[in-house]
C-alpha cells in the first residue's frame, strides 16, 4: 500500500508529552488518546507522519546515552523531516535552586551540537514548545520554581530567535494544571493540541523548503 504522507514529523518530550496522569499510587498511567496534544496534531495534520517519542522525566540530552535515546528517535528521519522538542521542564527543575540561565545554555548547546552528532533537521523544520506555567504557589519546598511571571520563557525564546529556530510558548496559554502544578489536564492538552495546531498552520510550518 503507497504511503500517502507527505512527509515526517518527529515529537520529542517529556511527561507532558506521554500525557501522564498524576495519581497517589505514583503508577504508571496516561490521559486517554483523545485527551493528548499529540492526538489533536495527529487528526488536525494527516498528510504528516507523526511520531511520538515520550519518557517521563526525560531531560534535553546532554549526556552520550541521552544523545544516544534521541538518535535512535531520529532513525529514518532525513533533511526533508520536521521535528517538535518539547523538553525543559525536568531540567529546570533538576537544579537546587531555579536557574534558567543554564536550562537556556544547555537548550542552545544542544541543538548546536545537531551538525557534529550528525542529526539531519534543517532550522527551519525545528519548532522548539516552551514548556506550560509551573504553579508552585503554597508548596515551601517548591514555591521558588513557579513559572508565572514568564520569564522563563521569555528567555527560552530569545534563545530560539537567536539560534533562527521557531518556539511556540506553552506557558502563554491558559493550561490548567492537575495539583502536583506541573501536569495539565486532558482538556489542556487538548487546548494546547488546538492552539499549536492553529501555529502550524498559520505558519506553514510543514510547507517550509
Amino acid at each position: 500500500m503507497q504511503n500517502d504522507k507527505s512527509c515526517k514529523c518527529l515529537i520529542y518530550g517529556d511527561s507532558l508529552t506521554y500525557a501522564y496522569l498524576p495519581n497517589e499510587a505514583h503508577e504508571d498511567r496516561r490521559l486517554p488518546e483523545e485527551e493528548r496534544y499529540t492526538s489533536v496534531l495527529e487528526k488536525a495534520f494527516p498528510e504528516v507522519q507523526i511520531s511520538v517519542f515520550s519518557k517521563i522525566g526525560r531531560t534535553i540530552p546532554y549526556l552520550p546515552f541521552e544523545w544516544a535515546d534521541f538518535k535512535e528517535a531520529c532513525v529514518g528521519m532525513t533533511k526533508e523531516d520536521f521535528l517538535i522538542l518539547f523538553l525543559g521542564v525536568n531540567d529546570y527543575l533538576s537544579f537546587g535552586r531555579p536557574d534558567s540561565s543554564r536550562v537556556v545554555a544547555h537548550l542552545r548547546e544542544f541543538f548546536q551540537d545537531f551538525e557534529k552528532e550528525g542529526i539531519p533537521f534543517q532550522k527551519n523544520h525545528i519548532l522548539y514548545i516552551c514548556p506550560p506555567t509551573l504553579d508552585f504557589r503554597g508548596d515551601r519546598s517548591y514555591e521558588a520554581f513557579t513559572t508565572l511571571d514568564g520569564s522563563f520563557n521569555a528567555a527560552l525564546t530569545v534563545a530560539c530567535t537567536d539560534m533562527g529556530i521557531s518556539s511556540f510558548d506553552a506557558g502563554s496559554l491558559p493550561l490548567p494544571h492537575f495539583p502536583d502544578g506541573v501536569h495539565i489536564l486532558g482538556s489542556a492538552q487538548n487546548c494546547l493540541g488546538e492552539k499549536l495546531s492553529a501555529y502550524l498552520k498559520e505558519t506553514a510550518f510543514f510547507h517550509r523548503i
